[in-house]
């Protein structure tokens, strides 16, 4: 009877060490990697109480903002759905994206809190970041965009500070339904999720001929009298295949741009300068290297929030003085229609032009759709800077 009462005691012994042994792993050497799993409902529940920061626009309109349940539960709100080309999203199950990606860790407050506030177990509060567009041209450029349900962006960039103040993008997605939504977000052929301003890929088709313009005039090289109505194909000859490659490189159209929100490199096919039509860059791109036309070659940084001022130093020389001259001179906006043998589905409507007063102005627009025309761009990029003086 005494053995098997011992028995027992040292099996219950046993058992009592070895869930101590197991409560001491799982509490402190595996208590990190535990807390840090997404399914653990005390992280979901702290993340819900955290008060995300603003994202508003200069004249301190909510683009994104925090609403808070009465029972301390937090939910993402985006007032202008549309502006998703710019605020990204913000979601518990998909994380973050755009703007609210980029600046996660100062709309979430974590540089803010301190060991008190960890200690007492306070949500952090976000700080708010302030962007550079222009509300009433992006929804005008977006209603345009729309409204002729075209794929394709439009940008409309300060030439001298390299403030964005339009960067609208089509099609788009509504933020505040992205959870429920995002199969269908991830899986449509029409790639609502990509930003076409920053990472969509257009052949610039005859908008190529200002690419050769400044190869020709950075190689010293004659320039035809009618440079925007000569053949394409005799207006680059000069410049030769391998001079339309540097020419490419020198601007910077195959390389990522530096940019608060990711940008794609462009696309330069090899068969230069036959297949020249077939560069493919992103508005974005199209539009600093013309912000430098108007800047003597100097291209502004791009800019989409108020982090930091601009300075001299963040500018970019991509060509000479007297080459910027010599486009001002020759081109202050230009139309093209990239057919559709090469945009391989819908024609492609390429604008750009320069504002001048009372500051430069860029705007770039692009535009696929069935029935587009040379003109059509054109239309798009005029809504946005006429709601700019409106």
């Amino acid at each position: 009877m005494k053995k098997n009462i011992r028995a027992l005691q040292n099996t219950m012994l046993l058992g009592g060490v070895l869930l101590a042994l197991a409560l001491v792993y799982r509490q402190i050497i595996r208590a990190d990697a535990l807390l840090s799993r997404g399914d653990n409902p005390r992280l979901v529940i702290a993340e819900q109480r955290v008060k995300r920061g603003k994202i508003v626009t200069a004249q301190g309109v909510p683009l994104a903002e925090t609403l808070t349940t009465p029972d301390g539960l937090t939910r993402r709100h985006y007032p202008y759905p549309n502006l998703a080309t710019v605020t990204g999203y913000y979601s518990l199950r998909y994380g973050t994206g755009g703007l609210e990606a980029a600046f996660d860790p100062i709309l979430r407050g974590e540089n803010r809190q301190t060991w008190l506030d960890d200690v007492m177990h306070r949500p952090p509060v976000g700080q708010t970041i302030t962007v550079t567009i222009h509300l009433g041209a992006q929804i005008a450029a977006d209603t345009a965009l729309a409204r002729a349900k075209a794929t394709g962006a439009v940008v409309v960039l300060d030439a001298v500070s390299g403030e964005v103040l339009v960067l609208a993008g089509r099609p788009t997605f509504d933020p505040n339904h992205l959870e429920a939504e995002w199969d269908i977000l991830a899986n449509s052929p029409q790639s609502p999720l990509l930003n076409r301003a920053t990472q969509g890929l257009f052949p610039l088709g005859d908008m190529v001929r200002l690419v050769g313009l400044i190869g020709l005039s950075e190689a010293g090289t004659t320039i035809p009298l009618n440079p925007l109505e000569a053949p394409l194909s005799a207006m680059l000859a000069p410049l030769s295949g391998q001079g339309l490659a540097a020419t490419a490189r020198q601007l910077r159209l195959a390389q990522e741009l530096p940019f608060v929100l990711p940008v794609s490199a462009g696309y330069l096919p090899d068969d230069l300068p036959a297949k020249a039509p077939e560069i493919a860059i992103t508005p974005l791109h199209l539009a600093v290297v013309m912000a430098a036309v108007a800047q003597d070659g100097l291209a502004p940084a791009p800019t989409l929030a108020y982090t930091r001022p601009p300075t001299a130093s963040t500018r970019l020389r991509l060509f000479s003085p007297a080459t910027a001259r010599r486009m001002s001179n020759t081109v202050s906006e230009y139309s093209a229609l990239v057919p559709p043998e090469i945009t391989g589905s819908a024609p492609l409507s390429w604008y750009w032009g320069i504002v001048r007063q009372p500051r430069p102005l860029v705007v770039v627009a692009v535009a696929t759709m069935p029935g587009a025309t040379s003109d059509t761009a054109r239309a798009m990029a005029l809504a946005a800077l006429n709601a700019l003086t409106d």
